[in-house]
């Protein structure tokens, strides 16, 4: 039986095929099937074939991991971060959610921030910042005075600390600054990719007070799990915004090569900003998540760059939660998105889920060659 994220996956495929089509509906999608390892479509009243750039098996990993959260709505989306290669599209609600910016960036659109401050050549990883409050929003309170709280900027993204963001992009960024990051990076507009998607949205007052808060993830806009993902993407990729790729070549046809689509980032803002994400699974708001009962660490001495993200909202009221991340995050290999829309009482949050694709993703890869990134 076809799933809706089935449905939803060759739908937007054949929207892709048809553009001309008289109505906004796509032509209908008579099947989607596994044939030689590939995910295959057949869409349009011709029945044209379309190969699919998806892994099977952790296709079916992603929609178990859904199905357990149970959550109303979500999301997983991965992609192969040397090539833009999308690996995973899976989808849980009454539409496709890897490609609708459902849920607010949160604390995720810190990382937008983060680059902003990084390339304006105002902080470093050795900054000391002061701060007060944040812990659930930012006053205007909190901007004023020294701060009684004090840390490194290198500390403040992987702990999520709202303060630190608030009053450093109140210093030194505009809200243009921090439109044209969140643009370079997939958190406002359409990623780059083969088939049309929904574009996210930034959303950055110009008052002081507006701008602290939406710097430091307090309701900055919409973004869609495939945003998120091509930021950690193009992180992955020292800045490169290499384009993600959901159709593969036909039969017989070669590979098509590595795409780019100009620079979203300096090459050494994107390392500072990978050591940074590194502090997030290690000590920061997702270690727990990387510990196992047993107190080993997931994944063993693997690094993994990730960041978090939990804003609770909207109608019907949900607890989104977010977790985005690439790893090894040393030699990237694989970048994985997670969005989770919860009810109010949840079961389970998106780093969890992340965490588990990881492993069943690098599981699989210990059982044969591991293929290293040249």
């Amino acid at each position: 039986m076809r799933s809706r994220l089935h449905l939803a996956l060759a739908a937007a495929v054949a929207v892709w095929i048809a553009p001309a089509v008289a109505s906004p509906a796509p032509p209908g999608v008579r099947k989607l099937h596994v044939e030689a390892g590939a995910f295959h479509a057949t869409v349009g009243a011709a029945g044209k074939q379309v190969r699919l750039t998806l892994d099977p098996e952790l296709q079916r990993a992603a929609e178990r991991l859904l199905a357990r959260s149970g959550a109303p709505e979500g999301a997983i989306v991965a992609s192969d971060v040397r090539t833009g290669r999308i690996l995973v599209w899976a989808s849980r609600g009454s539409r496709d959610y890897v490609a609708t910016p459902l849920a607010p960036s949160a604390s995720l659109f810190k990382i937008v921030t983060a680059a902003a401050l990084l390339e304006a050549g105002k902080v470093n990883v050795a900054t000391p910042v002061c701060y007060t409050g944040g812990m659930s929003a930012i006053t205007a309170r909190d901007l004023e005075g020294r701060g009684a709280t004090c840390t490194v900027f290198g500390e403040a993204l992987g702990r999520s600390i709202n303060g630190v963001f608030a009053r450093l992009a109140g210093q030194h960024l505009t809200a243009a600054d921090l439109r044209d990051k969140a643009r370079a990076l997939g958190f406002d507009g359409e990623v780059p990719i083969d088939i049309p998607v929904a574009p996210s949205a930034a959303q950055v007052p110009a008052d002081s007070l507006g701008l602290a808060r939406a710097a430091a993830g307090f309701w900055s806009g919409k973004l869609s799990p495939l945003g998120a993902l091509f930021a950690m993407q193009t992180i992955a990729n020292d800045g490169e915004r290499v384009r993600f790729s959901l159709l593969a070549p036909a039969r017989g046809d070669a590979a098509a090569p590595r795409s780019t689509d100009g620079r979203g980032l300096r090459p050494d803002v994107a390392r500072t900003l990978r050591s940074m994400l590194e502090v997030t699974t290690r000590r920061g708001t997702c270690a727990k998540a990387f510990r196992k009962p047993d107190g080993t660490r997931a994944l063993g001495t693997m690094p993994v760059a990730a960041k978090t993200g939990t804003l609770v909202g909207g109608n019907p009221s949900r607890m989104f939660s977010w977790f985005a991340s690439f790893a090894p995050s040393d030699r990237p290999e694989i970048a994985v998105s997670v969005m989770l829309a919860n009810d109010i009482a949840w079961r389970t949050k998106a780093n969890l889920v992340g965490r588990e694709l990881l492993e069943t993703y690098f599981g699989r890869k210990r059982a044969g060659p591991v293929a290293r990134r040249r």
